[in-house]
């Protein structure tokens, strides 16, 4: 196999993706854009490699895989940015936790949410090209020539064996304008196919309320990782279809977002019903299939296309069957309408029942936490009445000890009087005692103390007059 690996402008964070996503596009070829699908696409888009998973196997071709190296360049994989080994096998427990974190800081009202912003990214998902019929003698200086009045360019891969490659342009006009400019031209003695690769980090998301807006998808799905466009699908009225679409940075971001919801029930309002999450692929319907593109070599191409436009005349060969055809479409038309009235009574029944069983469950929580209520108030009426009992013996233990000291008090008042009284008693006695020690020293000192000498008469010759001091209140008068 001859192929021609083209390193991106920058080089890749993750050798490893790079290498899978080149070895995906070899094996995958180029796409068949030919067949009964609207738009010329078929299945072999959808299912040219299988998915990590089963329930991948439906869809994801390589053409929106973001693991490339300008998808991890930009930062895919994450809101945050940085490389994700997770893209192609299941997700690690500490993606998981990861995501649960995120939901968890996403509880509570959404209400009013941000306007997203309308600007384009660059170098998305849906700006990627395939180049289809090219020669052998094509190389990336080439294709950089080819493409370089469309805008910046990046991520060239050649695949010379099968003669495709994949170029992506900067924005979708410029990649619309290449598309529409260079579809058919002549190079290098080949006439080109140019047509929108697919874009397999895209996932549709049904059963949607009509309340989901363009904001909460993106707001919703964001935790899976980094989103380009998220939009809801609505009718010509403008009404919401219960349909919305996602588009990933990265193909592992999607395939873990349809994993995840697979696995559970992911709920974007406070209605119960999940979301239905799968991979899609959006038609290309612009261009249609043009009459370039039919096998005109084909032998059942000149068979079919030998007779032109007409009506059947009645009761032909051609009228009978045709009327066959049509009995069997008005069959599947039937039935279809009646499978969407079955549907759509089914989901007003279920839709009923989980009214009910949310009158119930509510029911059920407000008797839960009514008896809740009631087991706290007992235990707080418990604890009430302990607290008082308590109180209550604090109560009267405080008494008893106020009663106490108070007895005690006055027994120290009553024995303070006694002694008082006792010592005022023997201070009586004592001063008593100590008057009578001196009248009894005076007395002796009066009866020890000499006669005085008689040396002084009176003037009529007589002898003085002695006068003697006692104790006692009378006084002694002594003639000489």
């Amino acid at each position: 196999m001859a192929n021609t690996k083209v390193e991106p402008p920058v080089k890749a964070e993750n050798e490893g993706d790079v290498q899978n996503e080149q070895q995906e596009n070899q094996q995958a070829g180029p796409p068949n854009f030919g067949g009964p699908k609207r738009g010329g696409h078929n299945n072999r888009f959808g299912n040219r490699r299988p998915g990590p998973y089963p329930m991948h196997n439906r869809g994801g071709g390589h053409g929106g895989d973001r693991g490339d190296n300008f998808g991890r360049r930009r930062g895919g994989g994450g809101p945050h940015g940085g490389p994700n080994h997770m893209d192609q096998g299941p997700p690690g427990r500490n993606q998981i936790d990861k995501i649960n974190e995120k939901l968890s800081n996403m509880a509570g009202p959404t209400f009013d949410l941000q306007p997203l912003e309308m600007d384009e990214k660059k170098f998305s998902g849906r700006t990627r090209l395939y180049v289809g019929n090219i020669g052998n003698d094509v190389d990336e200086n080439d294709l950089r020539g080819l493409f370089s009045p469309y805008g910046e360019t990046s991520e060239y891969f050649l695949n010379k064996e099968k003669n495709f490659a994949f170029v992506r342009v900067d924005f979708r006009v410029n990649a619309e304008k290449a598309k529409r400019e260079l579809d058919g031209v002549l190079f290098k003695g080949k006439n080109l196919k140019i047509r929108f690769a697919p874009n397999g980090s895209t996932i549709k998301i049904k059963n949607l309320t009509n309340f989901v807006s363009n904001e909460l998808l993106y707001f919703a799905f964001s935790v899976f990782g980094e989103v380009e466009r998220s939009y809801v699908l609505v009718d010509e009225r403008g009404k919401p279809t219960g349909e919305g679409v996602v588009e990933f940075a990265r193909k592992g971001c999607a395939l873990n977002a349809v994993r995840k919801c697979s696995e559970g029930c992911f709920f974007l309002t406070s209605s119960l019903r999940p979301c239905i999450v799968e991979s899609y692929e959006p038609l290309d319907d612009s261009d249609g299939y043009p009459e370039k593109y039919l096998p005109k070599k084909n032998p059942e191409y000149l068979k079919t296309r030998e007779i032109g436009p007409r009506f059947a005349d009645v009761n032909s060969f051609e009228y009978e069957y045709g009327m066959r055809w049509k009995q069997l479409h008005e069959l599947y038309a039937q039935k279809d309408m009646a499978m969407k009235k079955e549907y759509e009574m089914e989901k007003e029944k279920l839709e009923a029942q989980m009214a009910f069983a949310r009158y119930e469950h509510e029911t059920e929580m407000l008797r839960d936490q009514l008896r809740a209520r009631e087991m706290d108030r007992e235990r707080q009426k418990h604890e009430w009445e302990m607290k008082e009992r308590l109180a209550e013996e604090q109560r009267q233990r405080t008494e008893e000890q106020m009663r106490r000291q108070q007895e005690e008090m006055q027994n120290r008042i009553i024995h303070q009087e006694e002694e008082m009284r006792r010592r005022q008693q023997e201070n009586n006695l004592f001063m008593q005692a100590h008057q009578l020690d001196n009248m009894l020293e005076q007395q002796e000192q009066a009866y020890e103390q000499p006669p005085p000498m008689y040396n002084n008469m009176n003037q009529d010759g007589d002898a003085p007059v002695v006068v003697v001091k006692f104790s006692y209140p009378q006084r002694l008068r002594c003639k000489g």
